[in-house]
């Protein structure tokens, strides 16, 4: 009889996730800070994020771009070209802080708070970067250099409505040419990972001996 047992050996428990908690901060074009490049970045120290968001948390979506098809004389499609796309960052804010208010009313927040909406125009961009935890306390790191507005909805001042800044961020290439970078999405041991597990393993090992 045959070995079955290539069909369900391959299943890692250890290898779900879910993001228990994240904090989400938004950059000014021009403010300074260090941009991750790996699970080990942390925000500058005067820096706090965004705060709560909905229970829906944030999504992270591909927008793939349009395709265009050239028949032939026949009908047969001889050539077909698709766009790059975007992708786009959507969650909805509960806290009325500074760079969350300044980017969704494409603002600026005055030193008492006001602000002075002068369109409906979304042209301000922003960096944003996720911190996250999933359940075994392993971080996950999302970092988008250059977000702009592509979608709101509306404030609801209602009594039984939290009052919240729902939108939708499209990010666009950076100075790498990249529209976002992750670091800890893979939990999977790559070979690099693996050759560390076995130099901490031996140190140990040689701790212990």
């Amino acid at each position: 009889m045959a070995d079955n047992s290539y069909i369900s050996s391959g299943n890692n428990a250890d290898l779900v996730r879910a993001i228990k908690d994240y904090a989400l901060f938004l950059f000014d074009e021009g403010e300074t800070f260090t941009k991750p490049a790996g699970v080990d970045w942390t925000p500058p120290a005067n820096k706090l994020p965004i705060g709560y968001n909905s229970e829906d948390g944030t999504t992270i979506h591909p927008e793939p771009g349009d395709e265009t098809e050239i028949n032939g004389h026949n009908g047969d499609v001889v050539y077909s070209e698709t766009d790059p796309g975007y992708w786009t960052f959507q969650f909805s804010a509960l806290e009325g802080k500074k760079s969350v208010v300044e980017l969704y009313t494409n603002a600026t927040v005055d030193e008492d708070g006001g602000i002075h909406v002068k369109d409906a125009s979304t042209s301000k961009t922003m960096s944003m970067v996720l911190a996250g935890l999933d359940q075994k306390e392993r971080p996950v790191i999302v970092y988008a250099e250059k977000v702009k507005v592509s979608d709101r909805d509306d404030i609801s001042l209602k009594s039984t409505d939290l009052l919240q800044f729902n939108m939708t961020l499209k990010a666009f290439k950076g100075s790498d040419g990249y529209q976002w970078n992750a670091w800890g999405m893979v939990v999977e041991s790559t070979a690099g990972t693996a050759a560390q597990a076995d130099v901490e393993q031996a140190s140990i090992q040689q701790a212990t001996a």
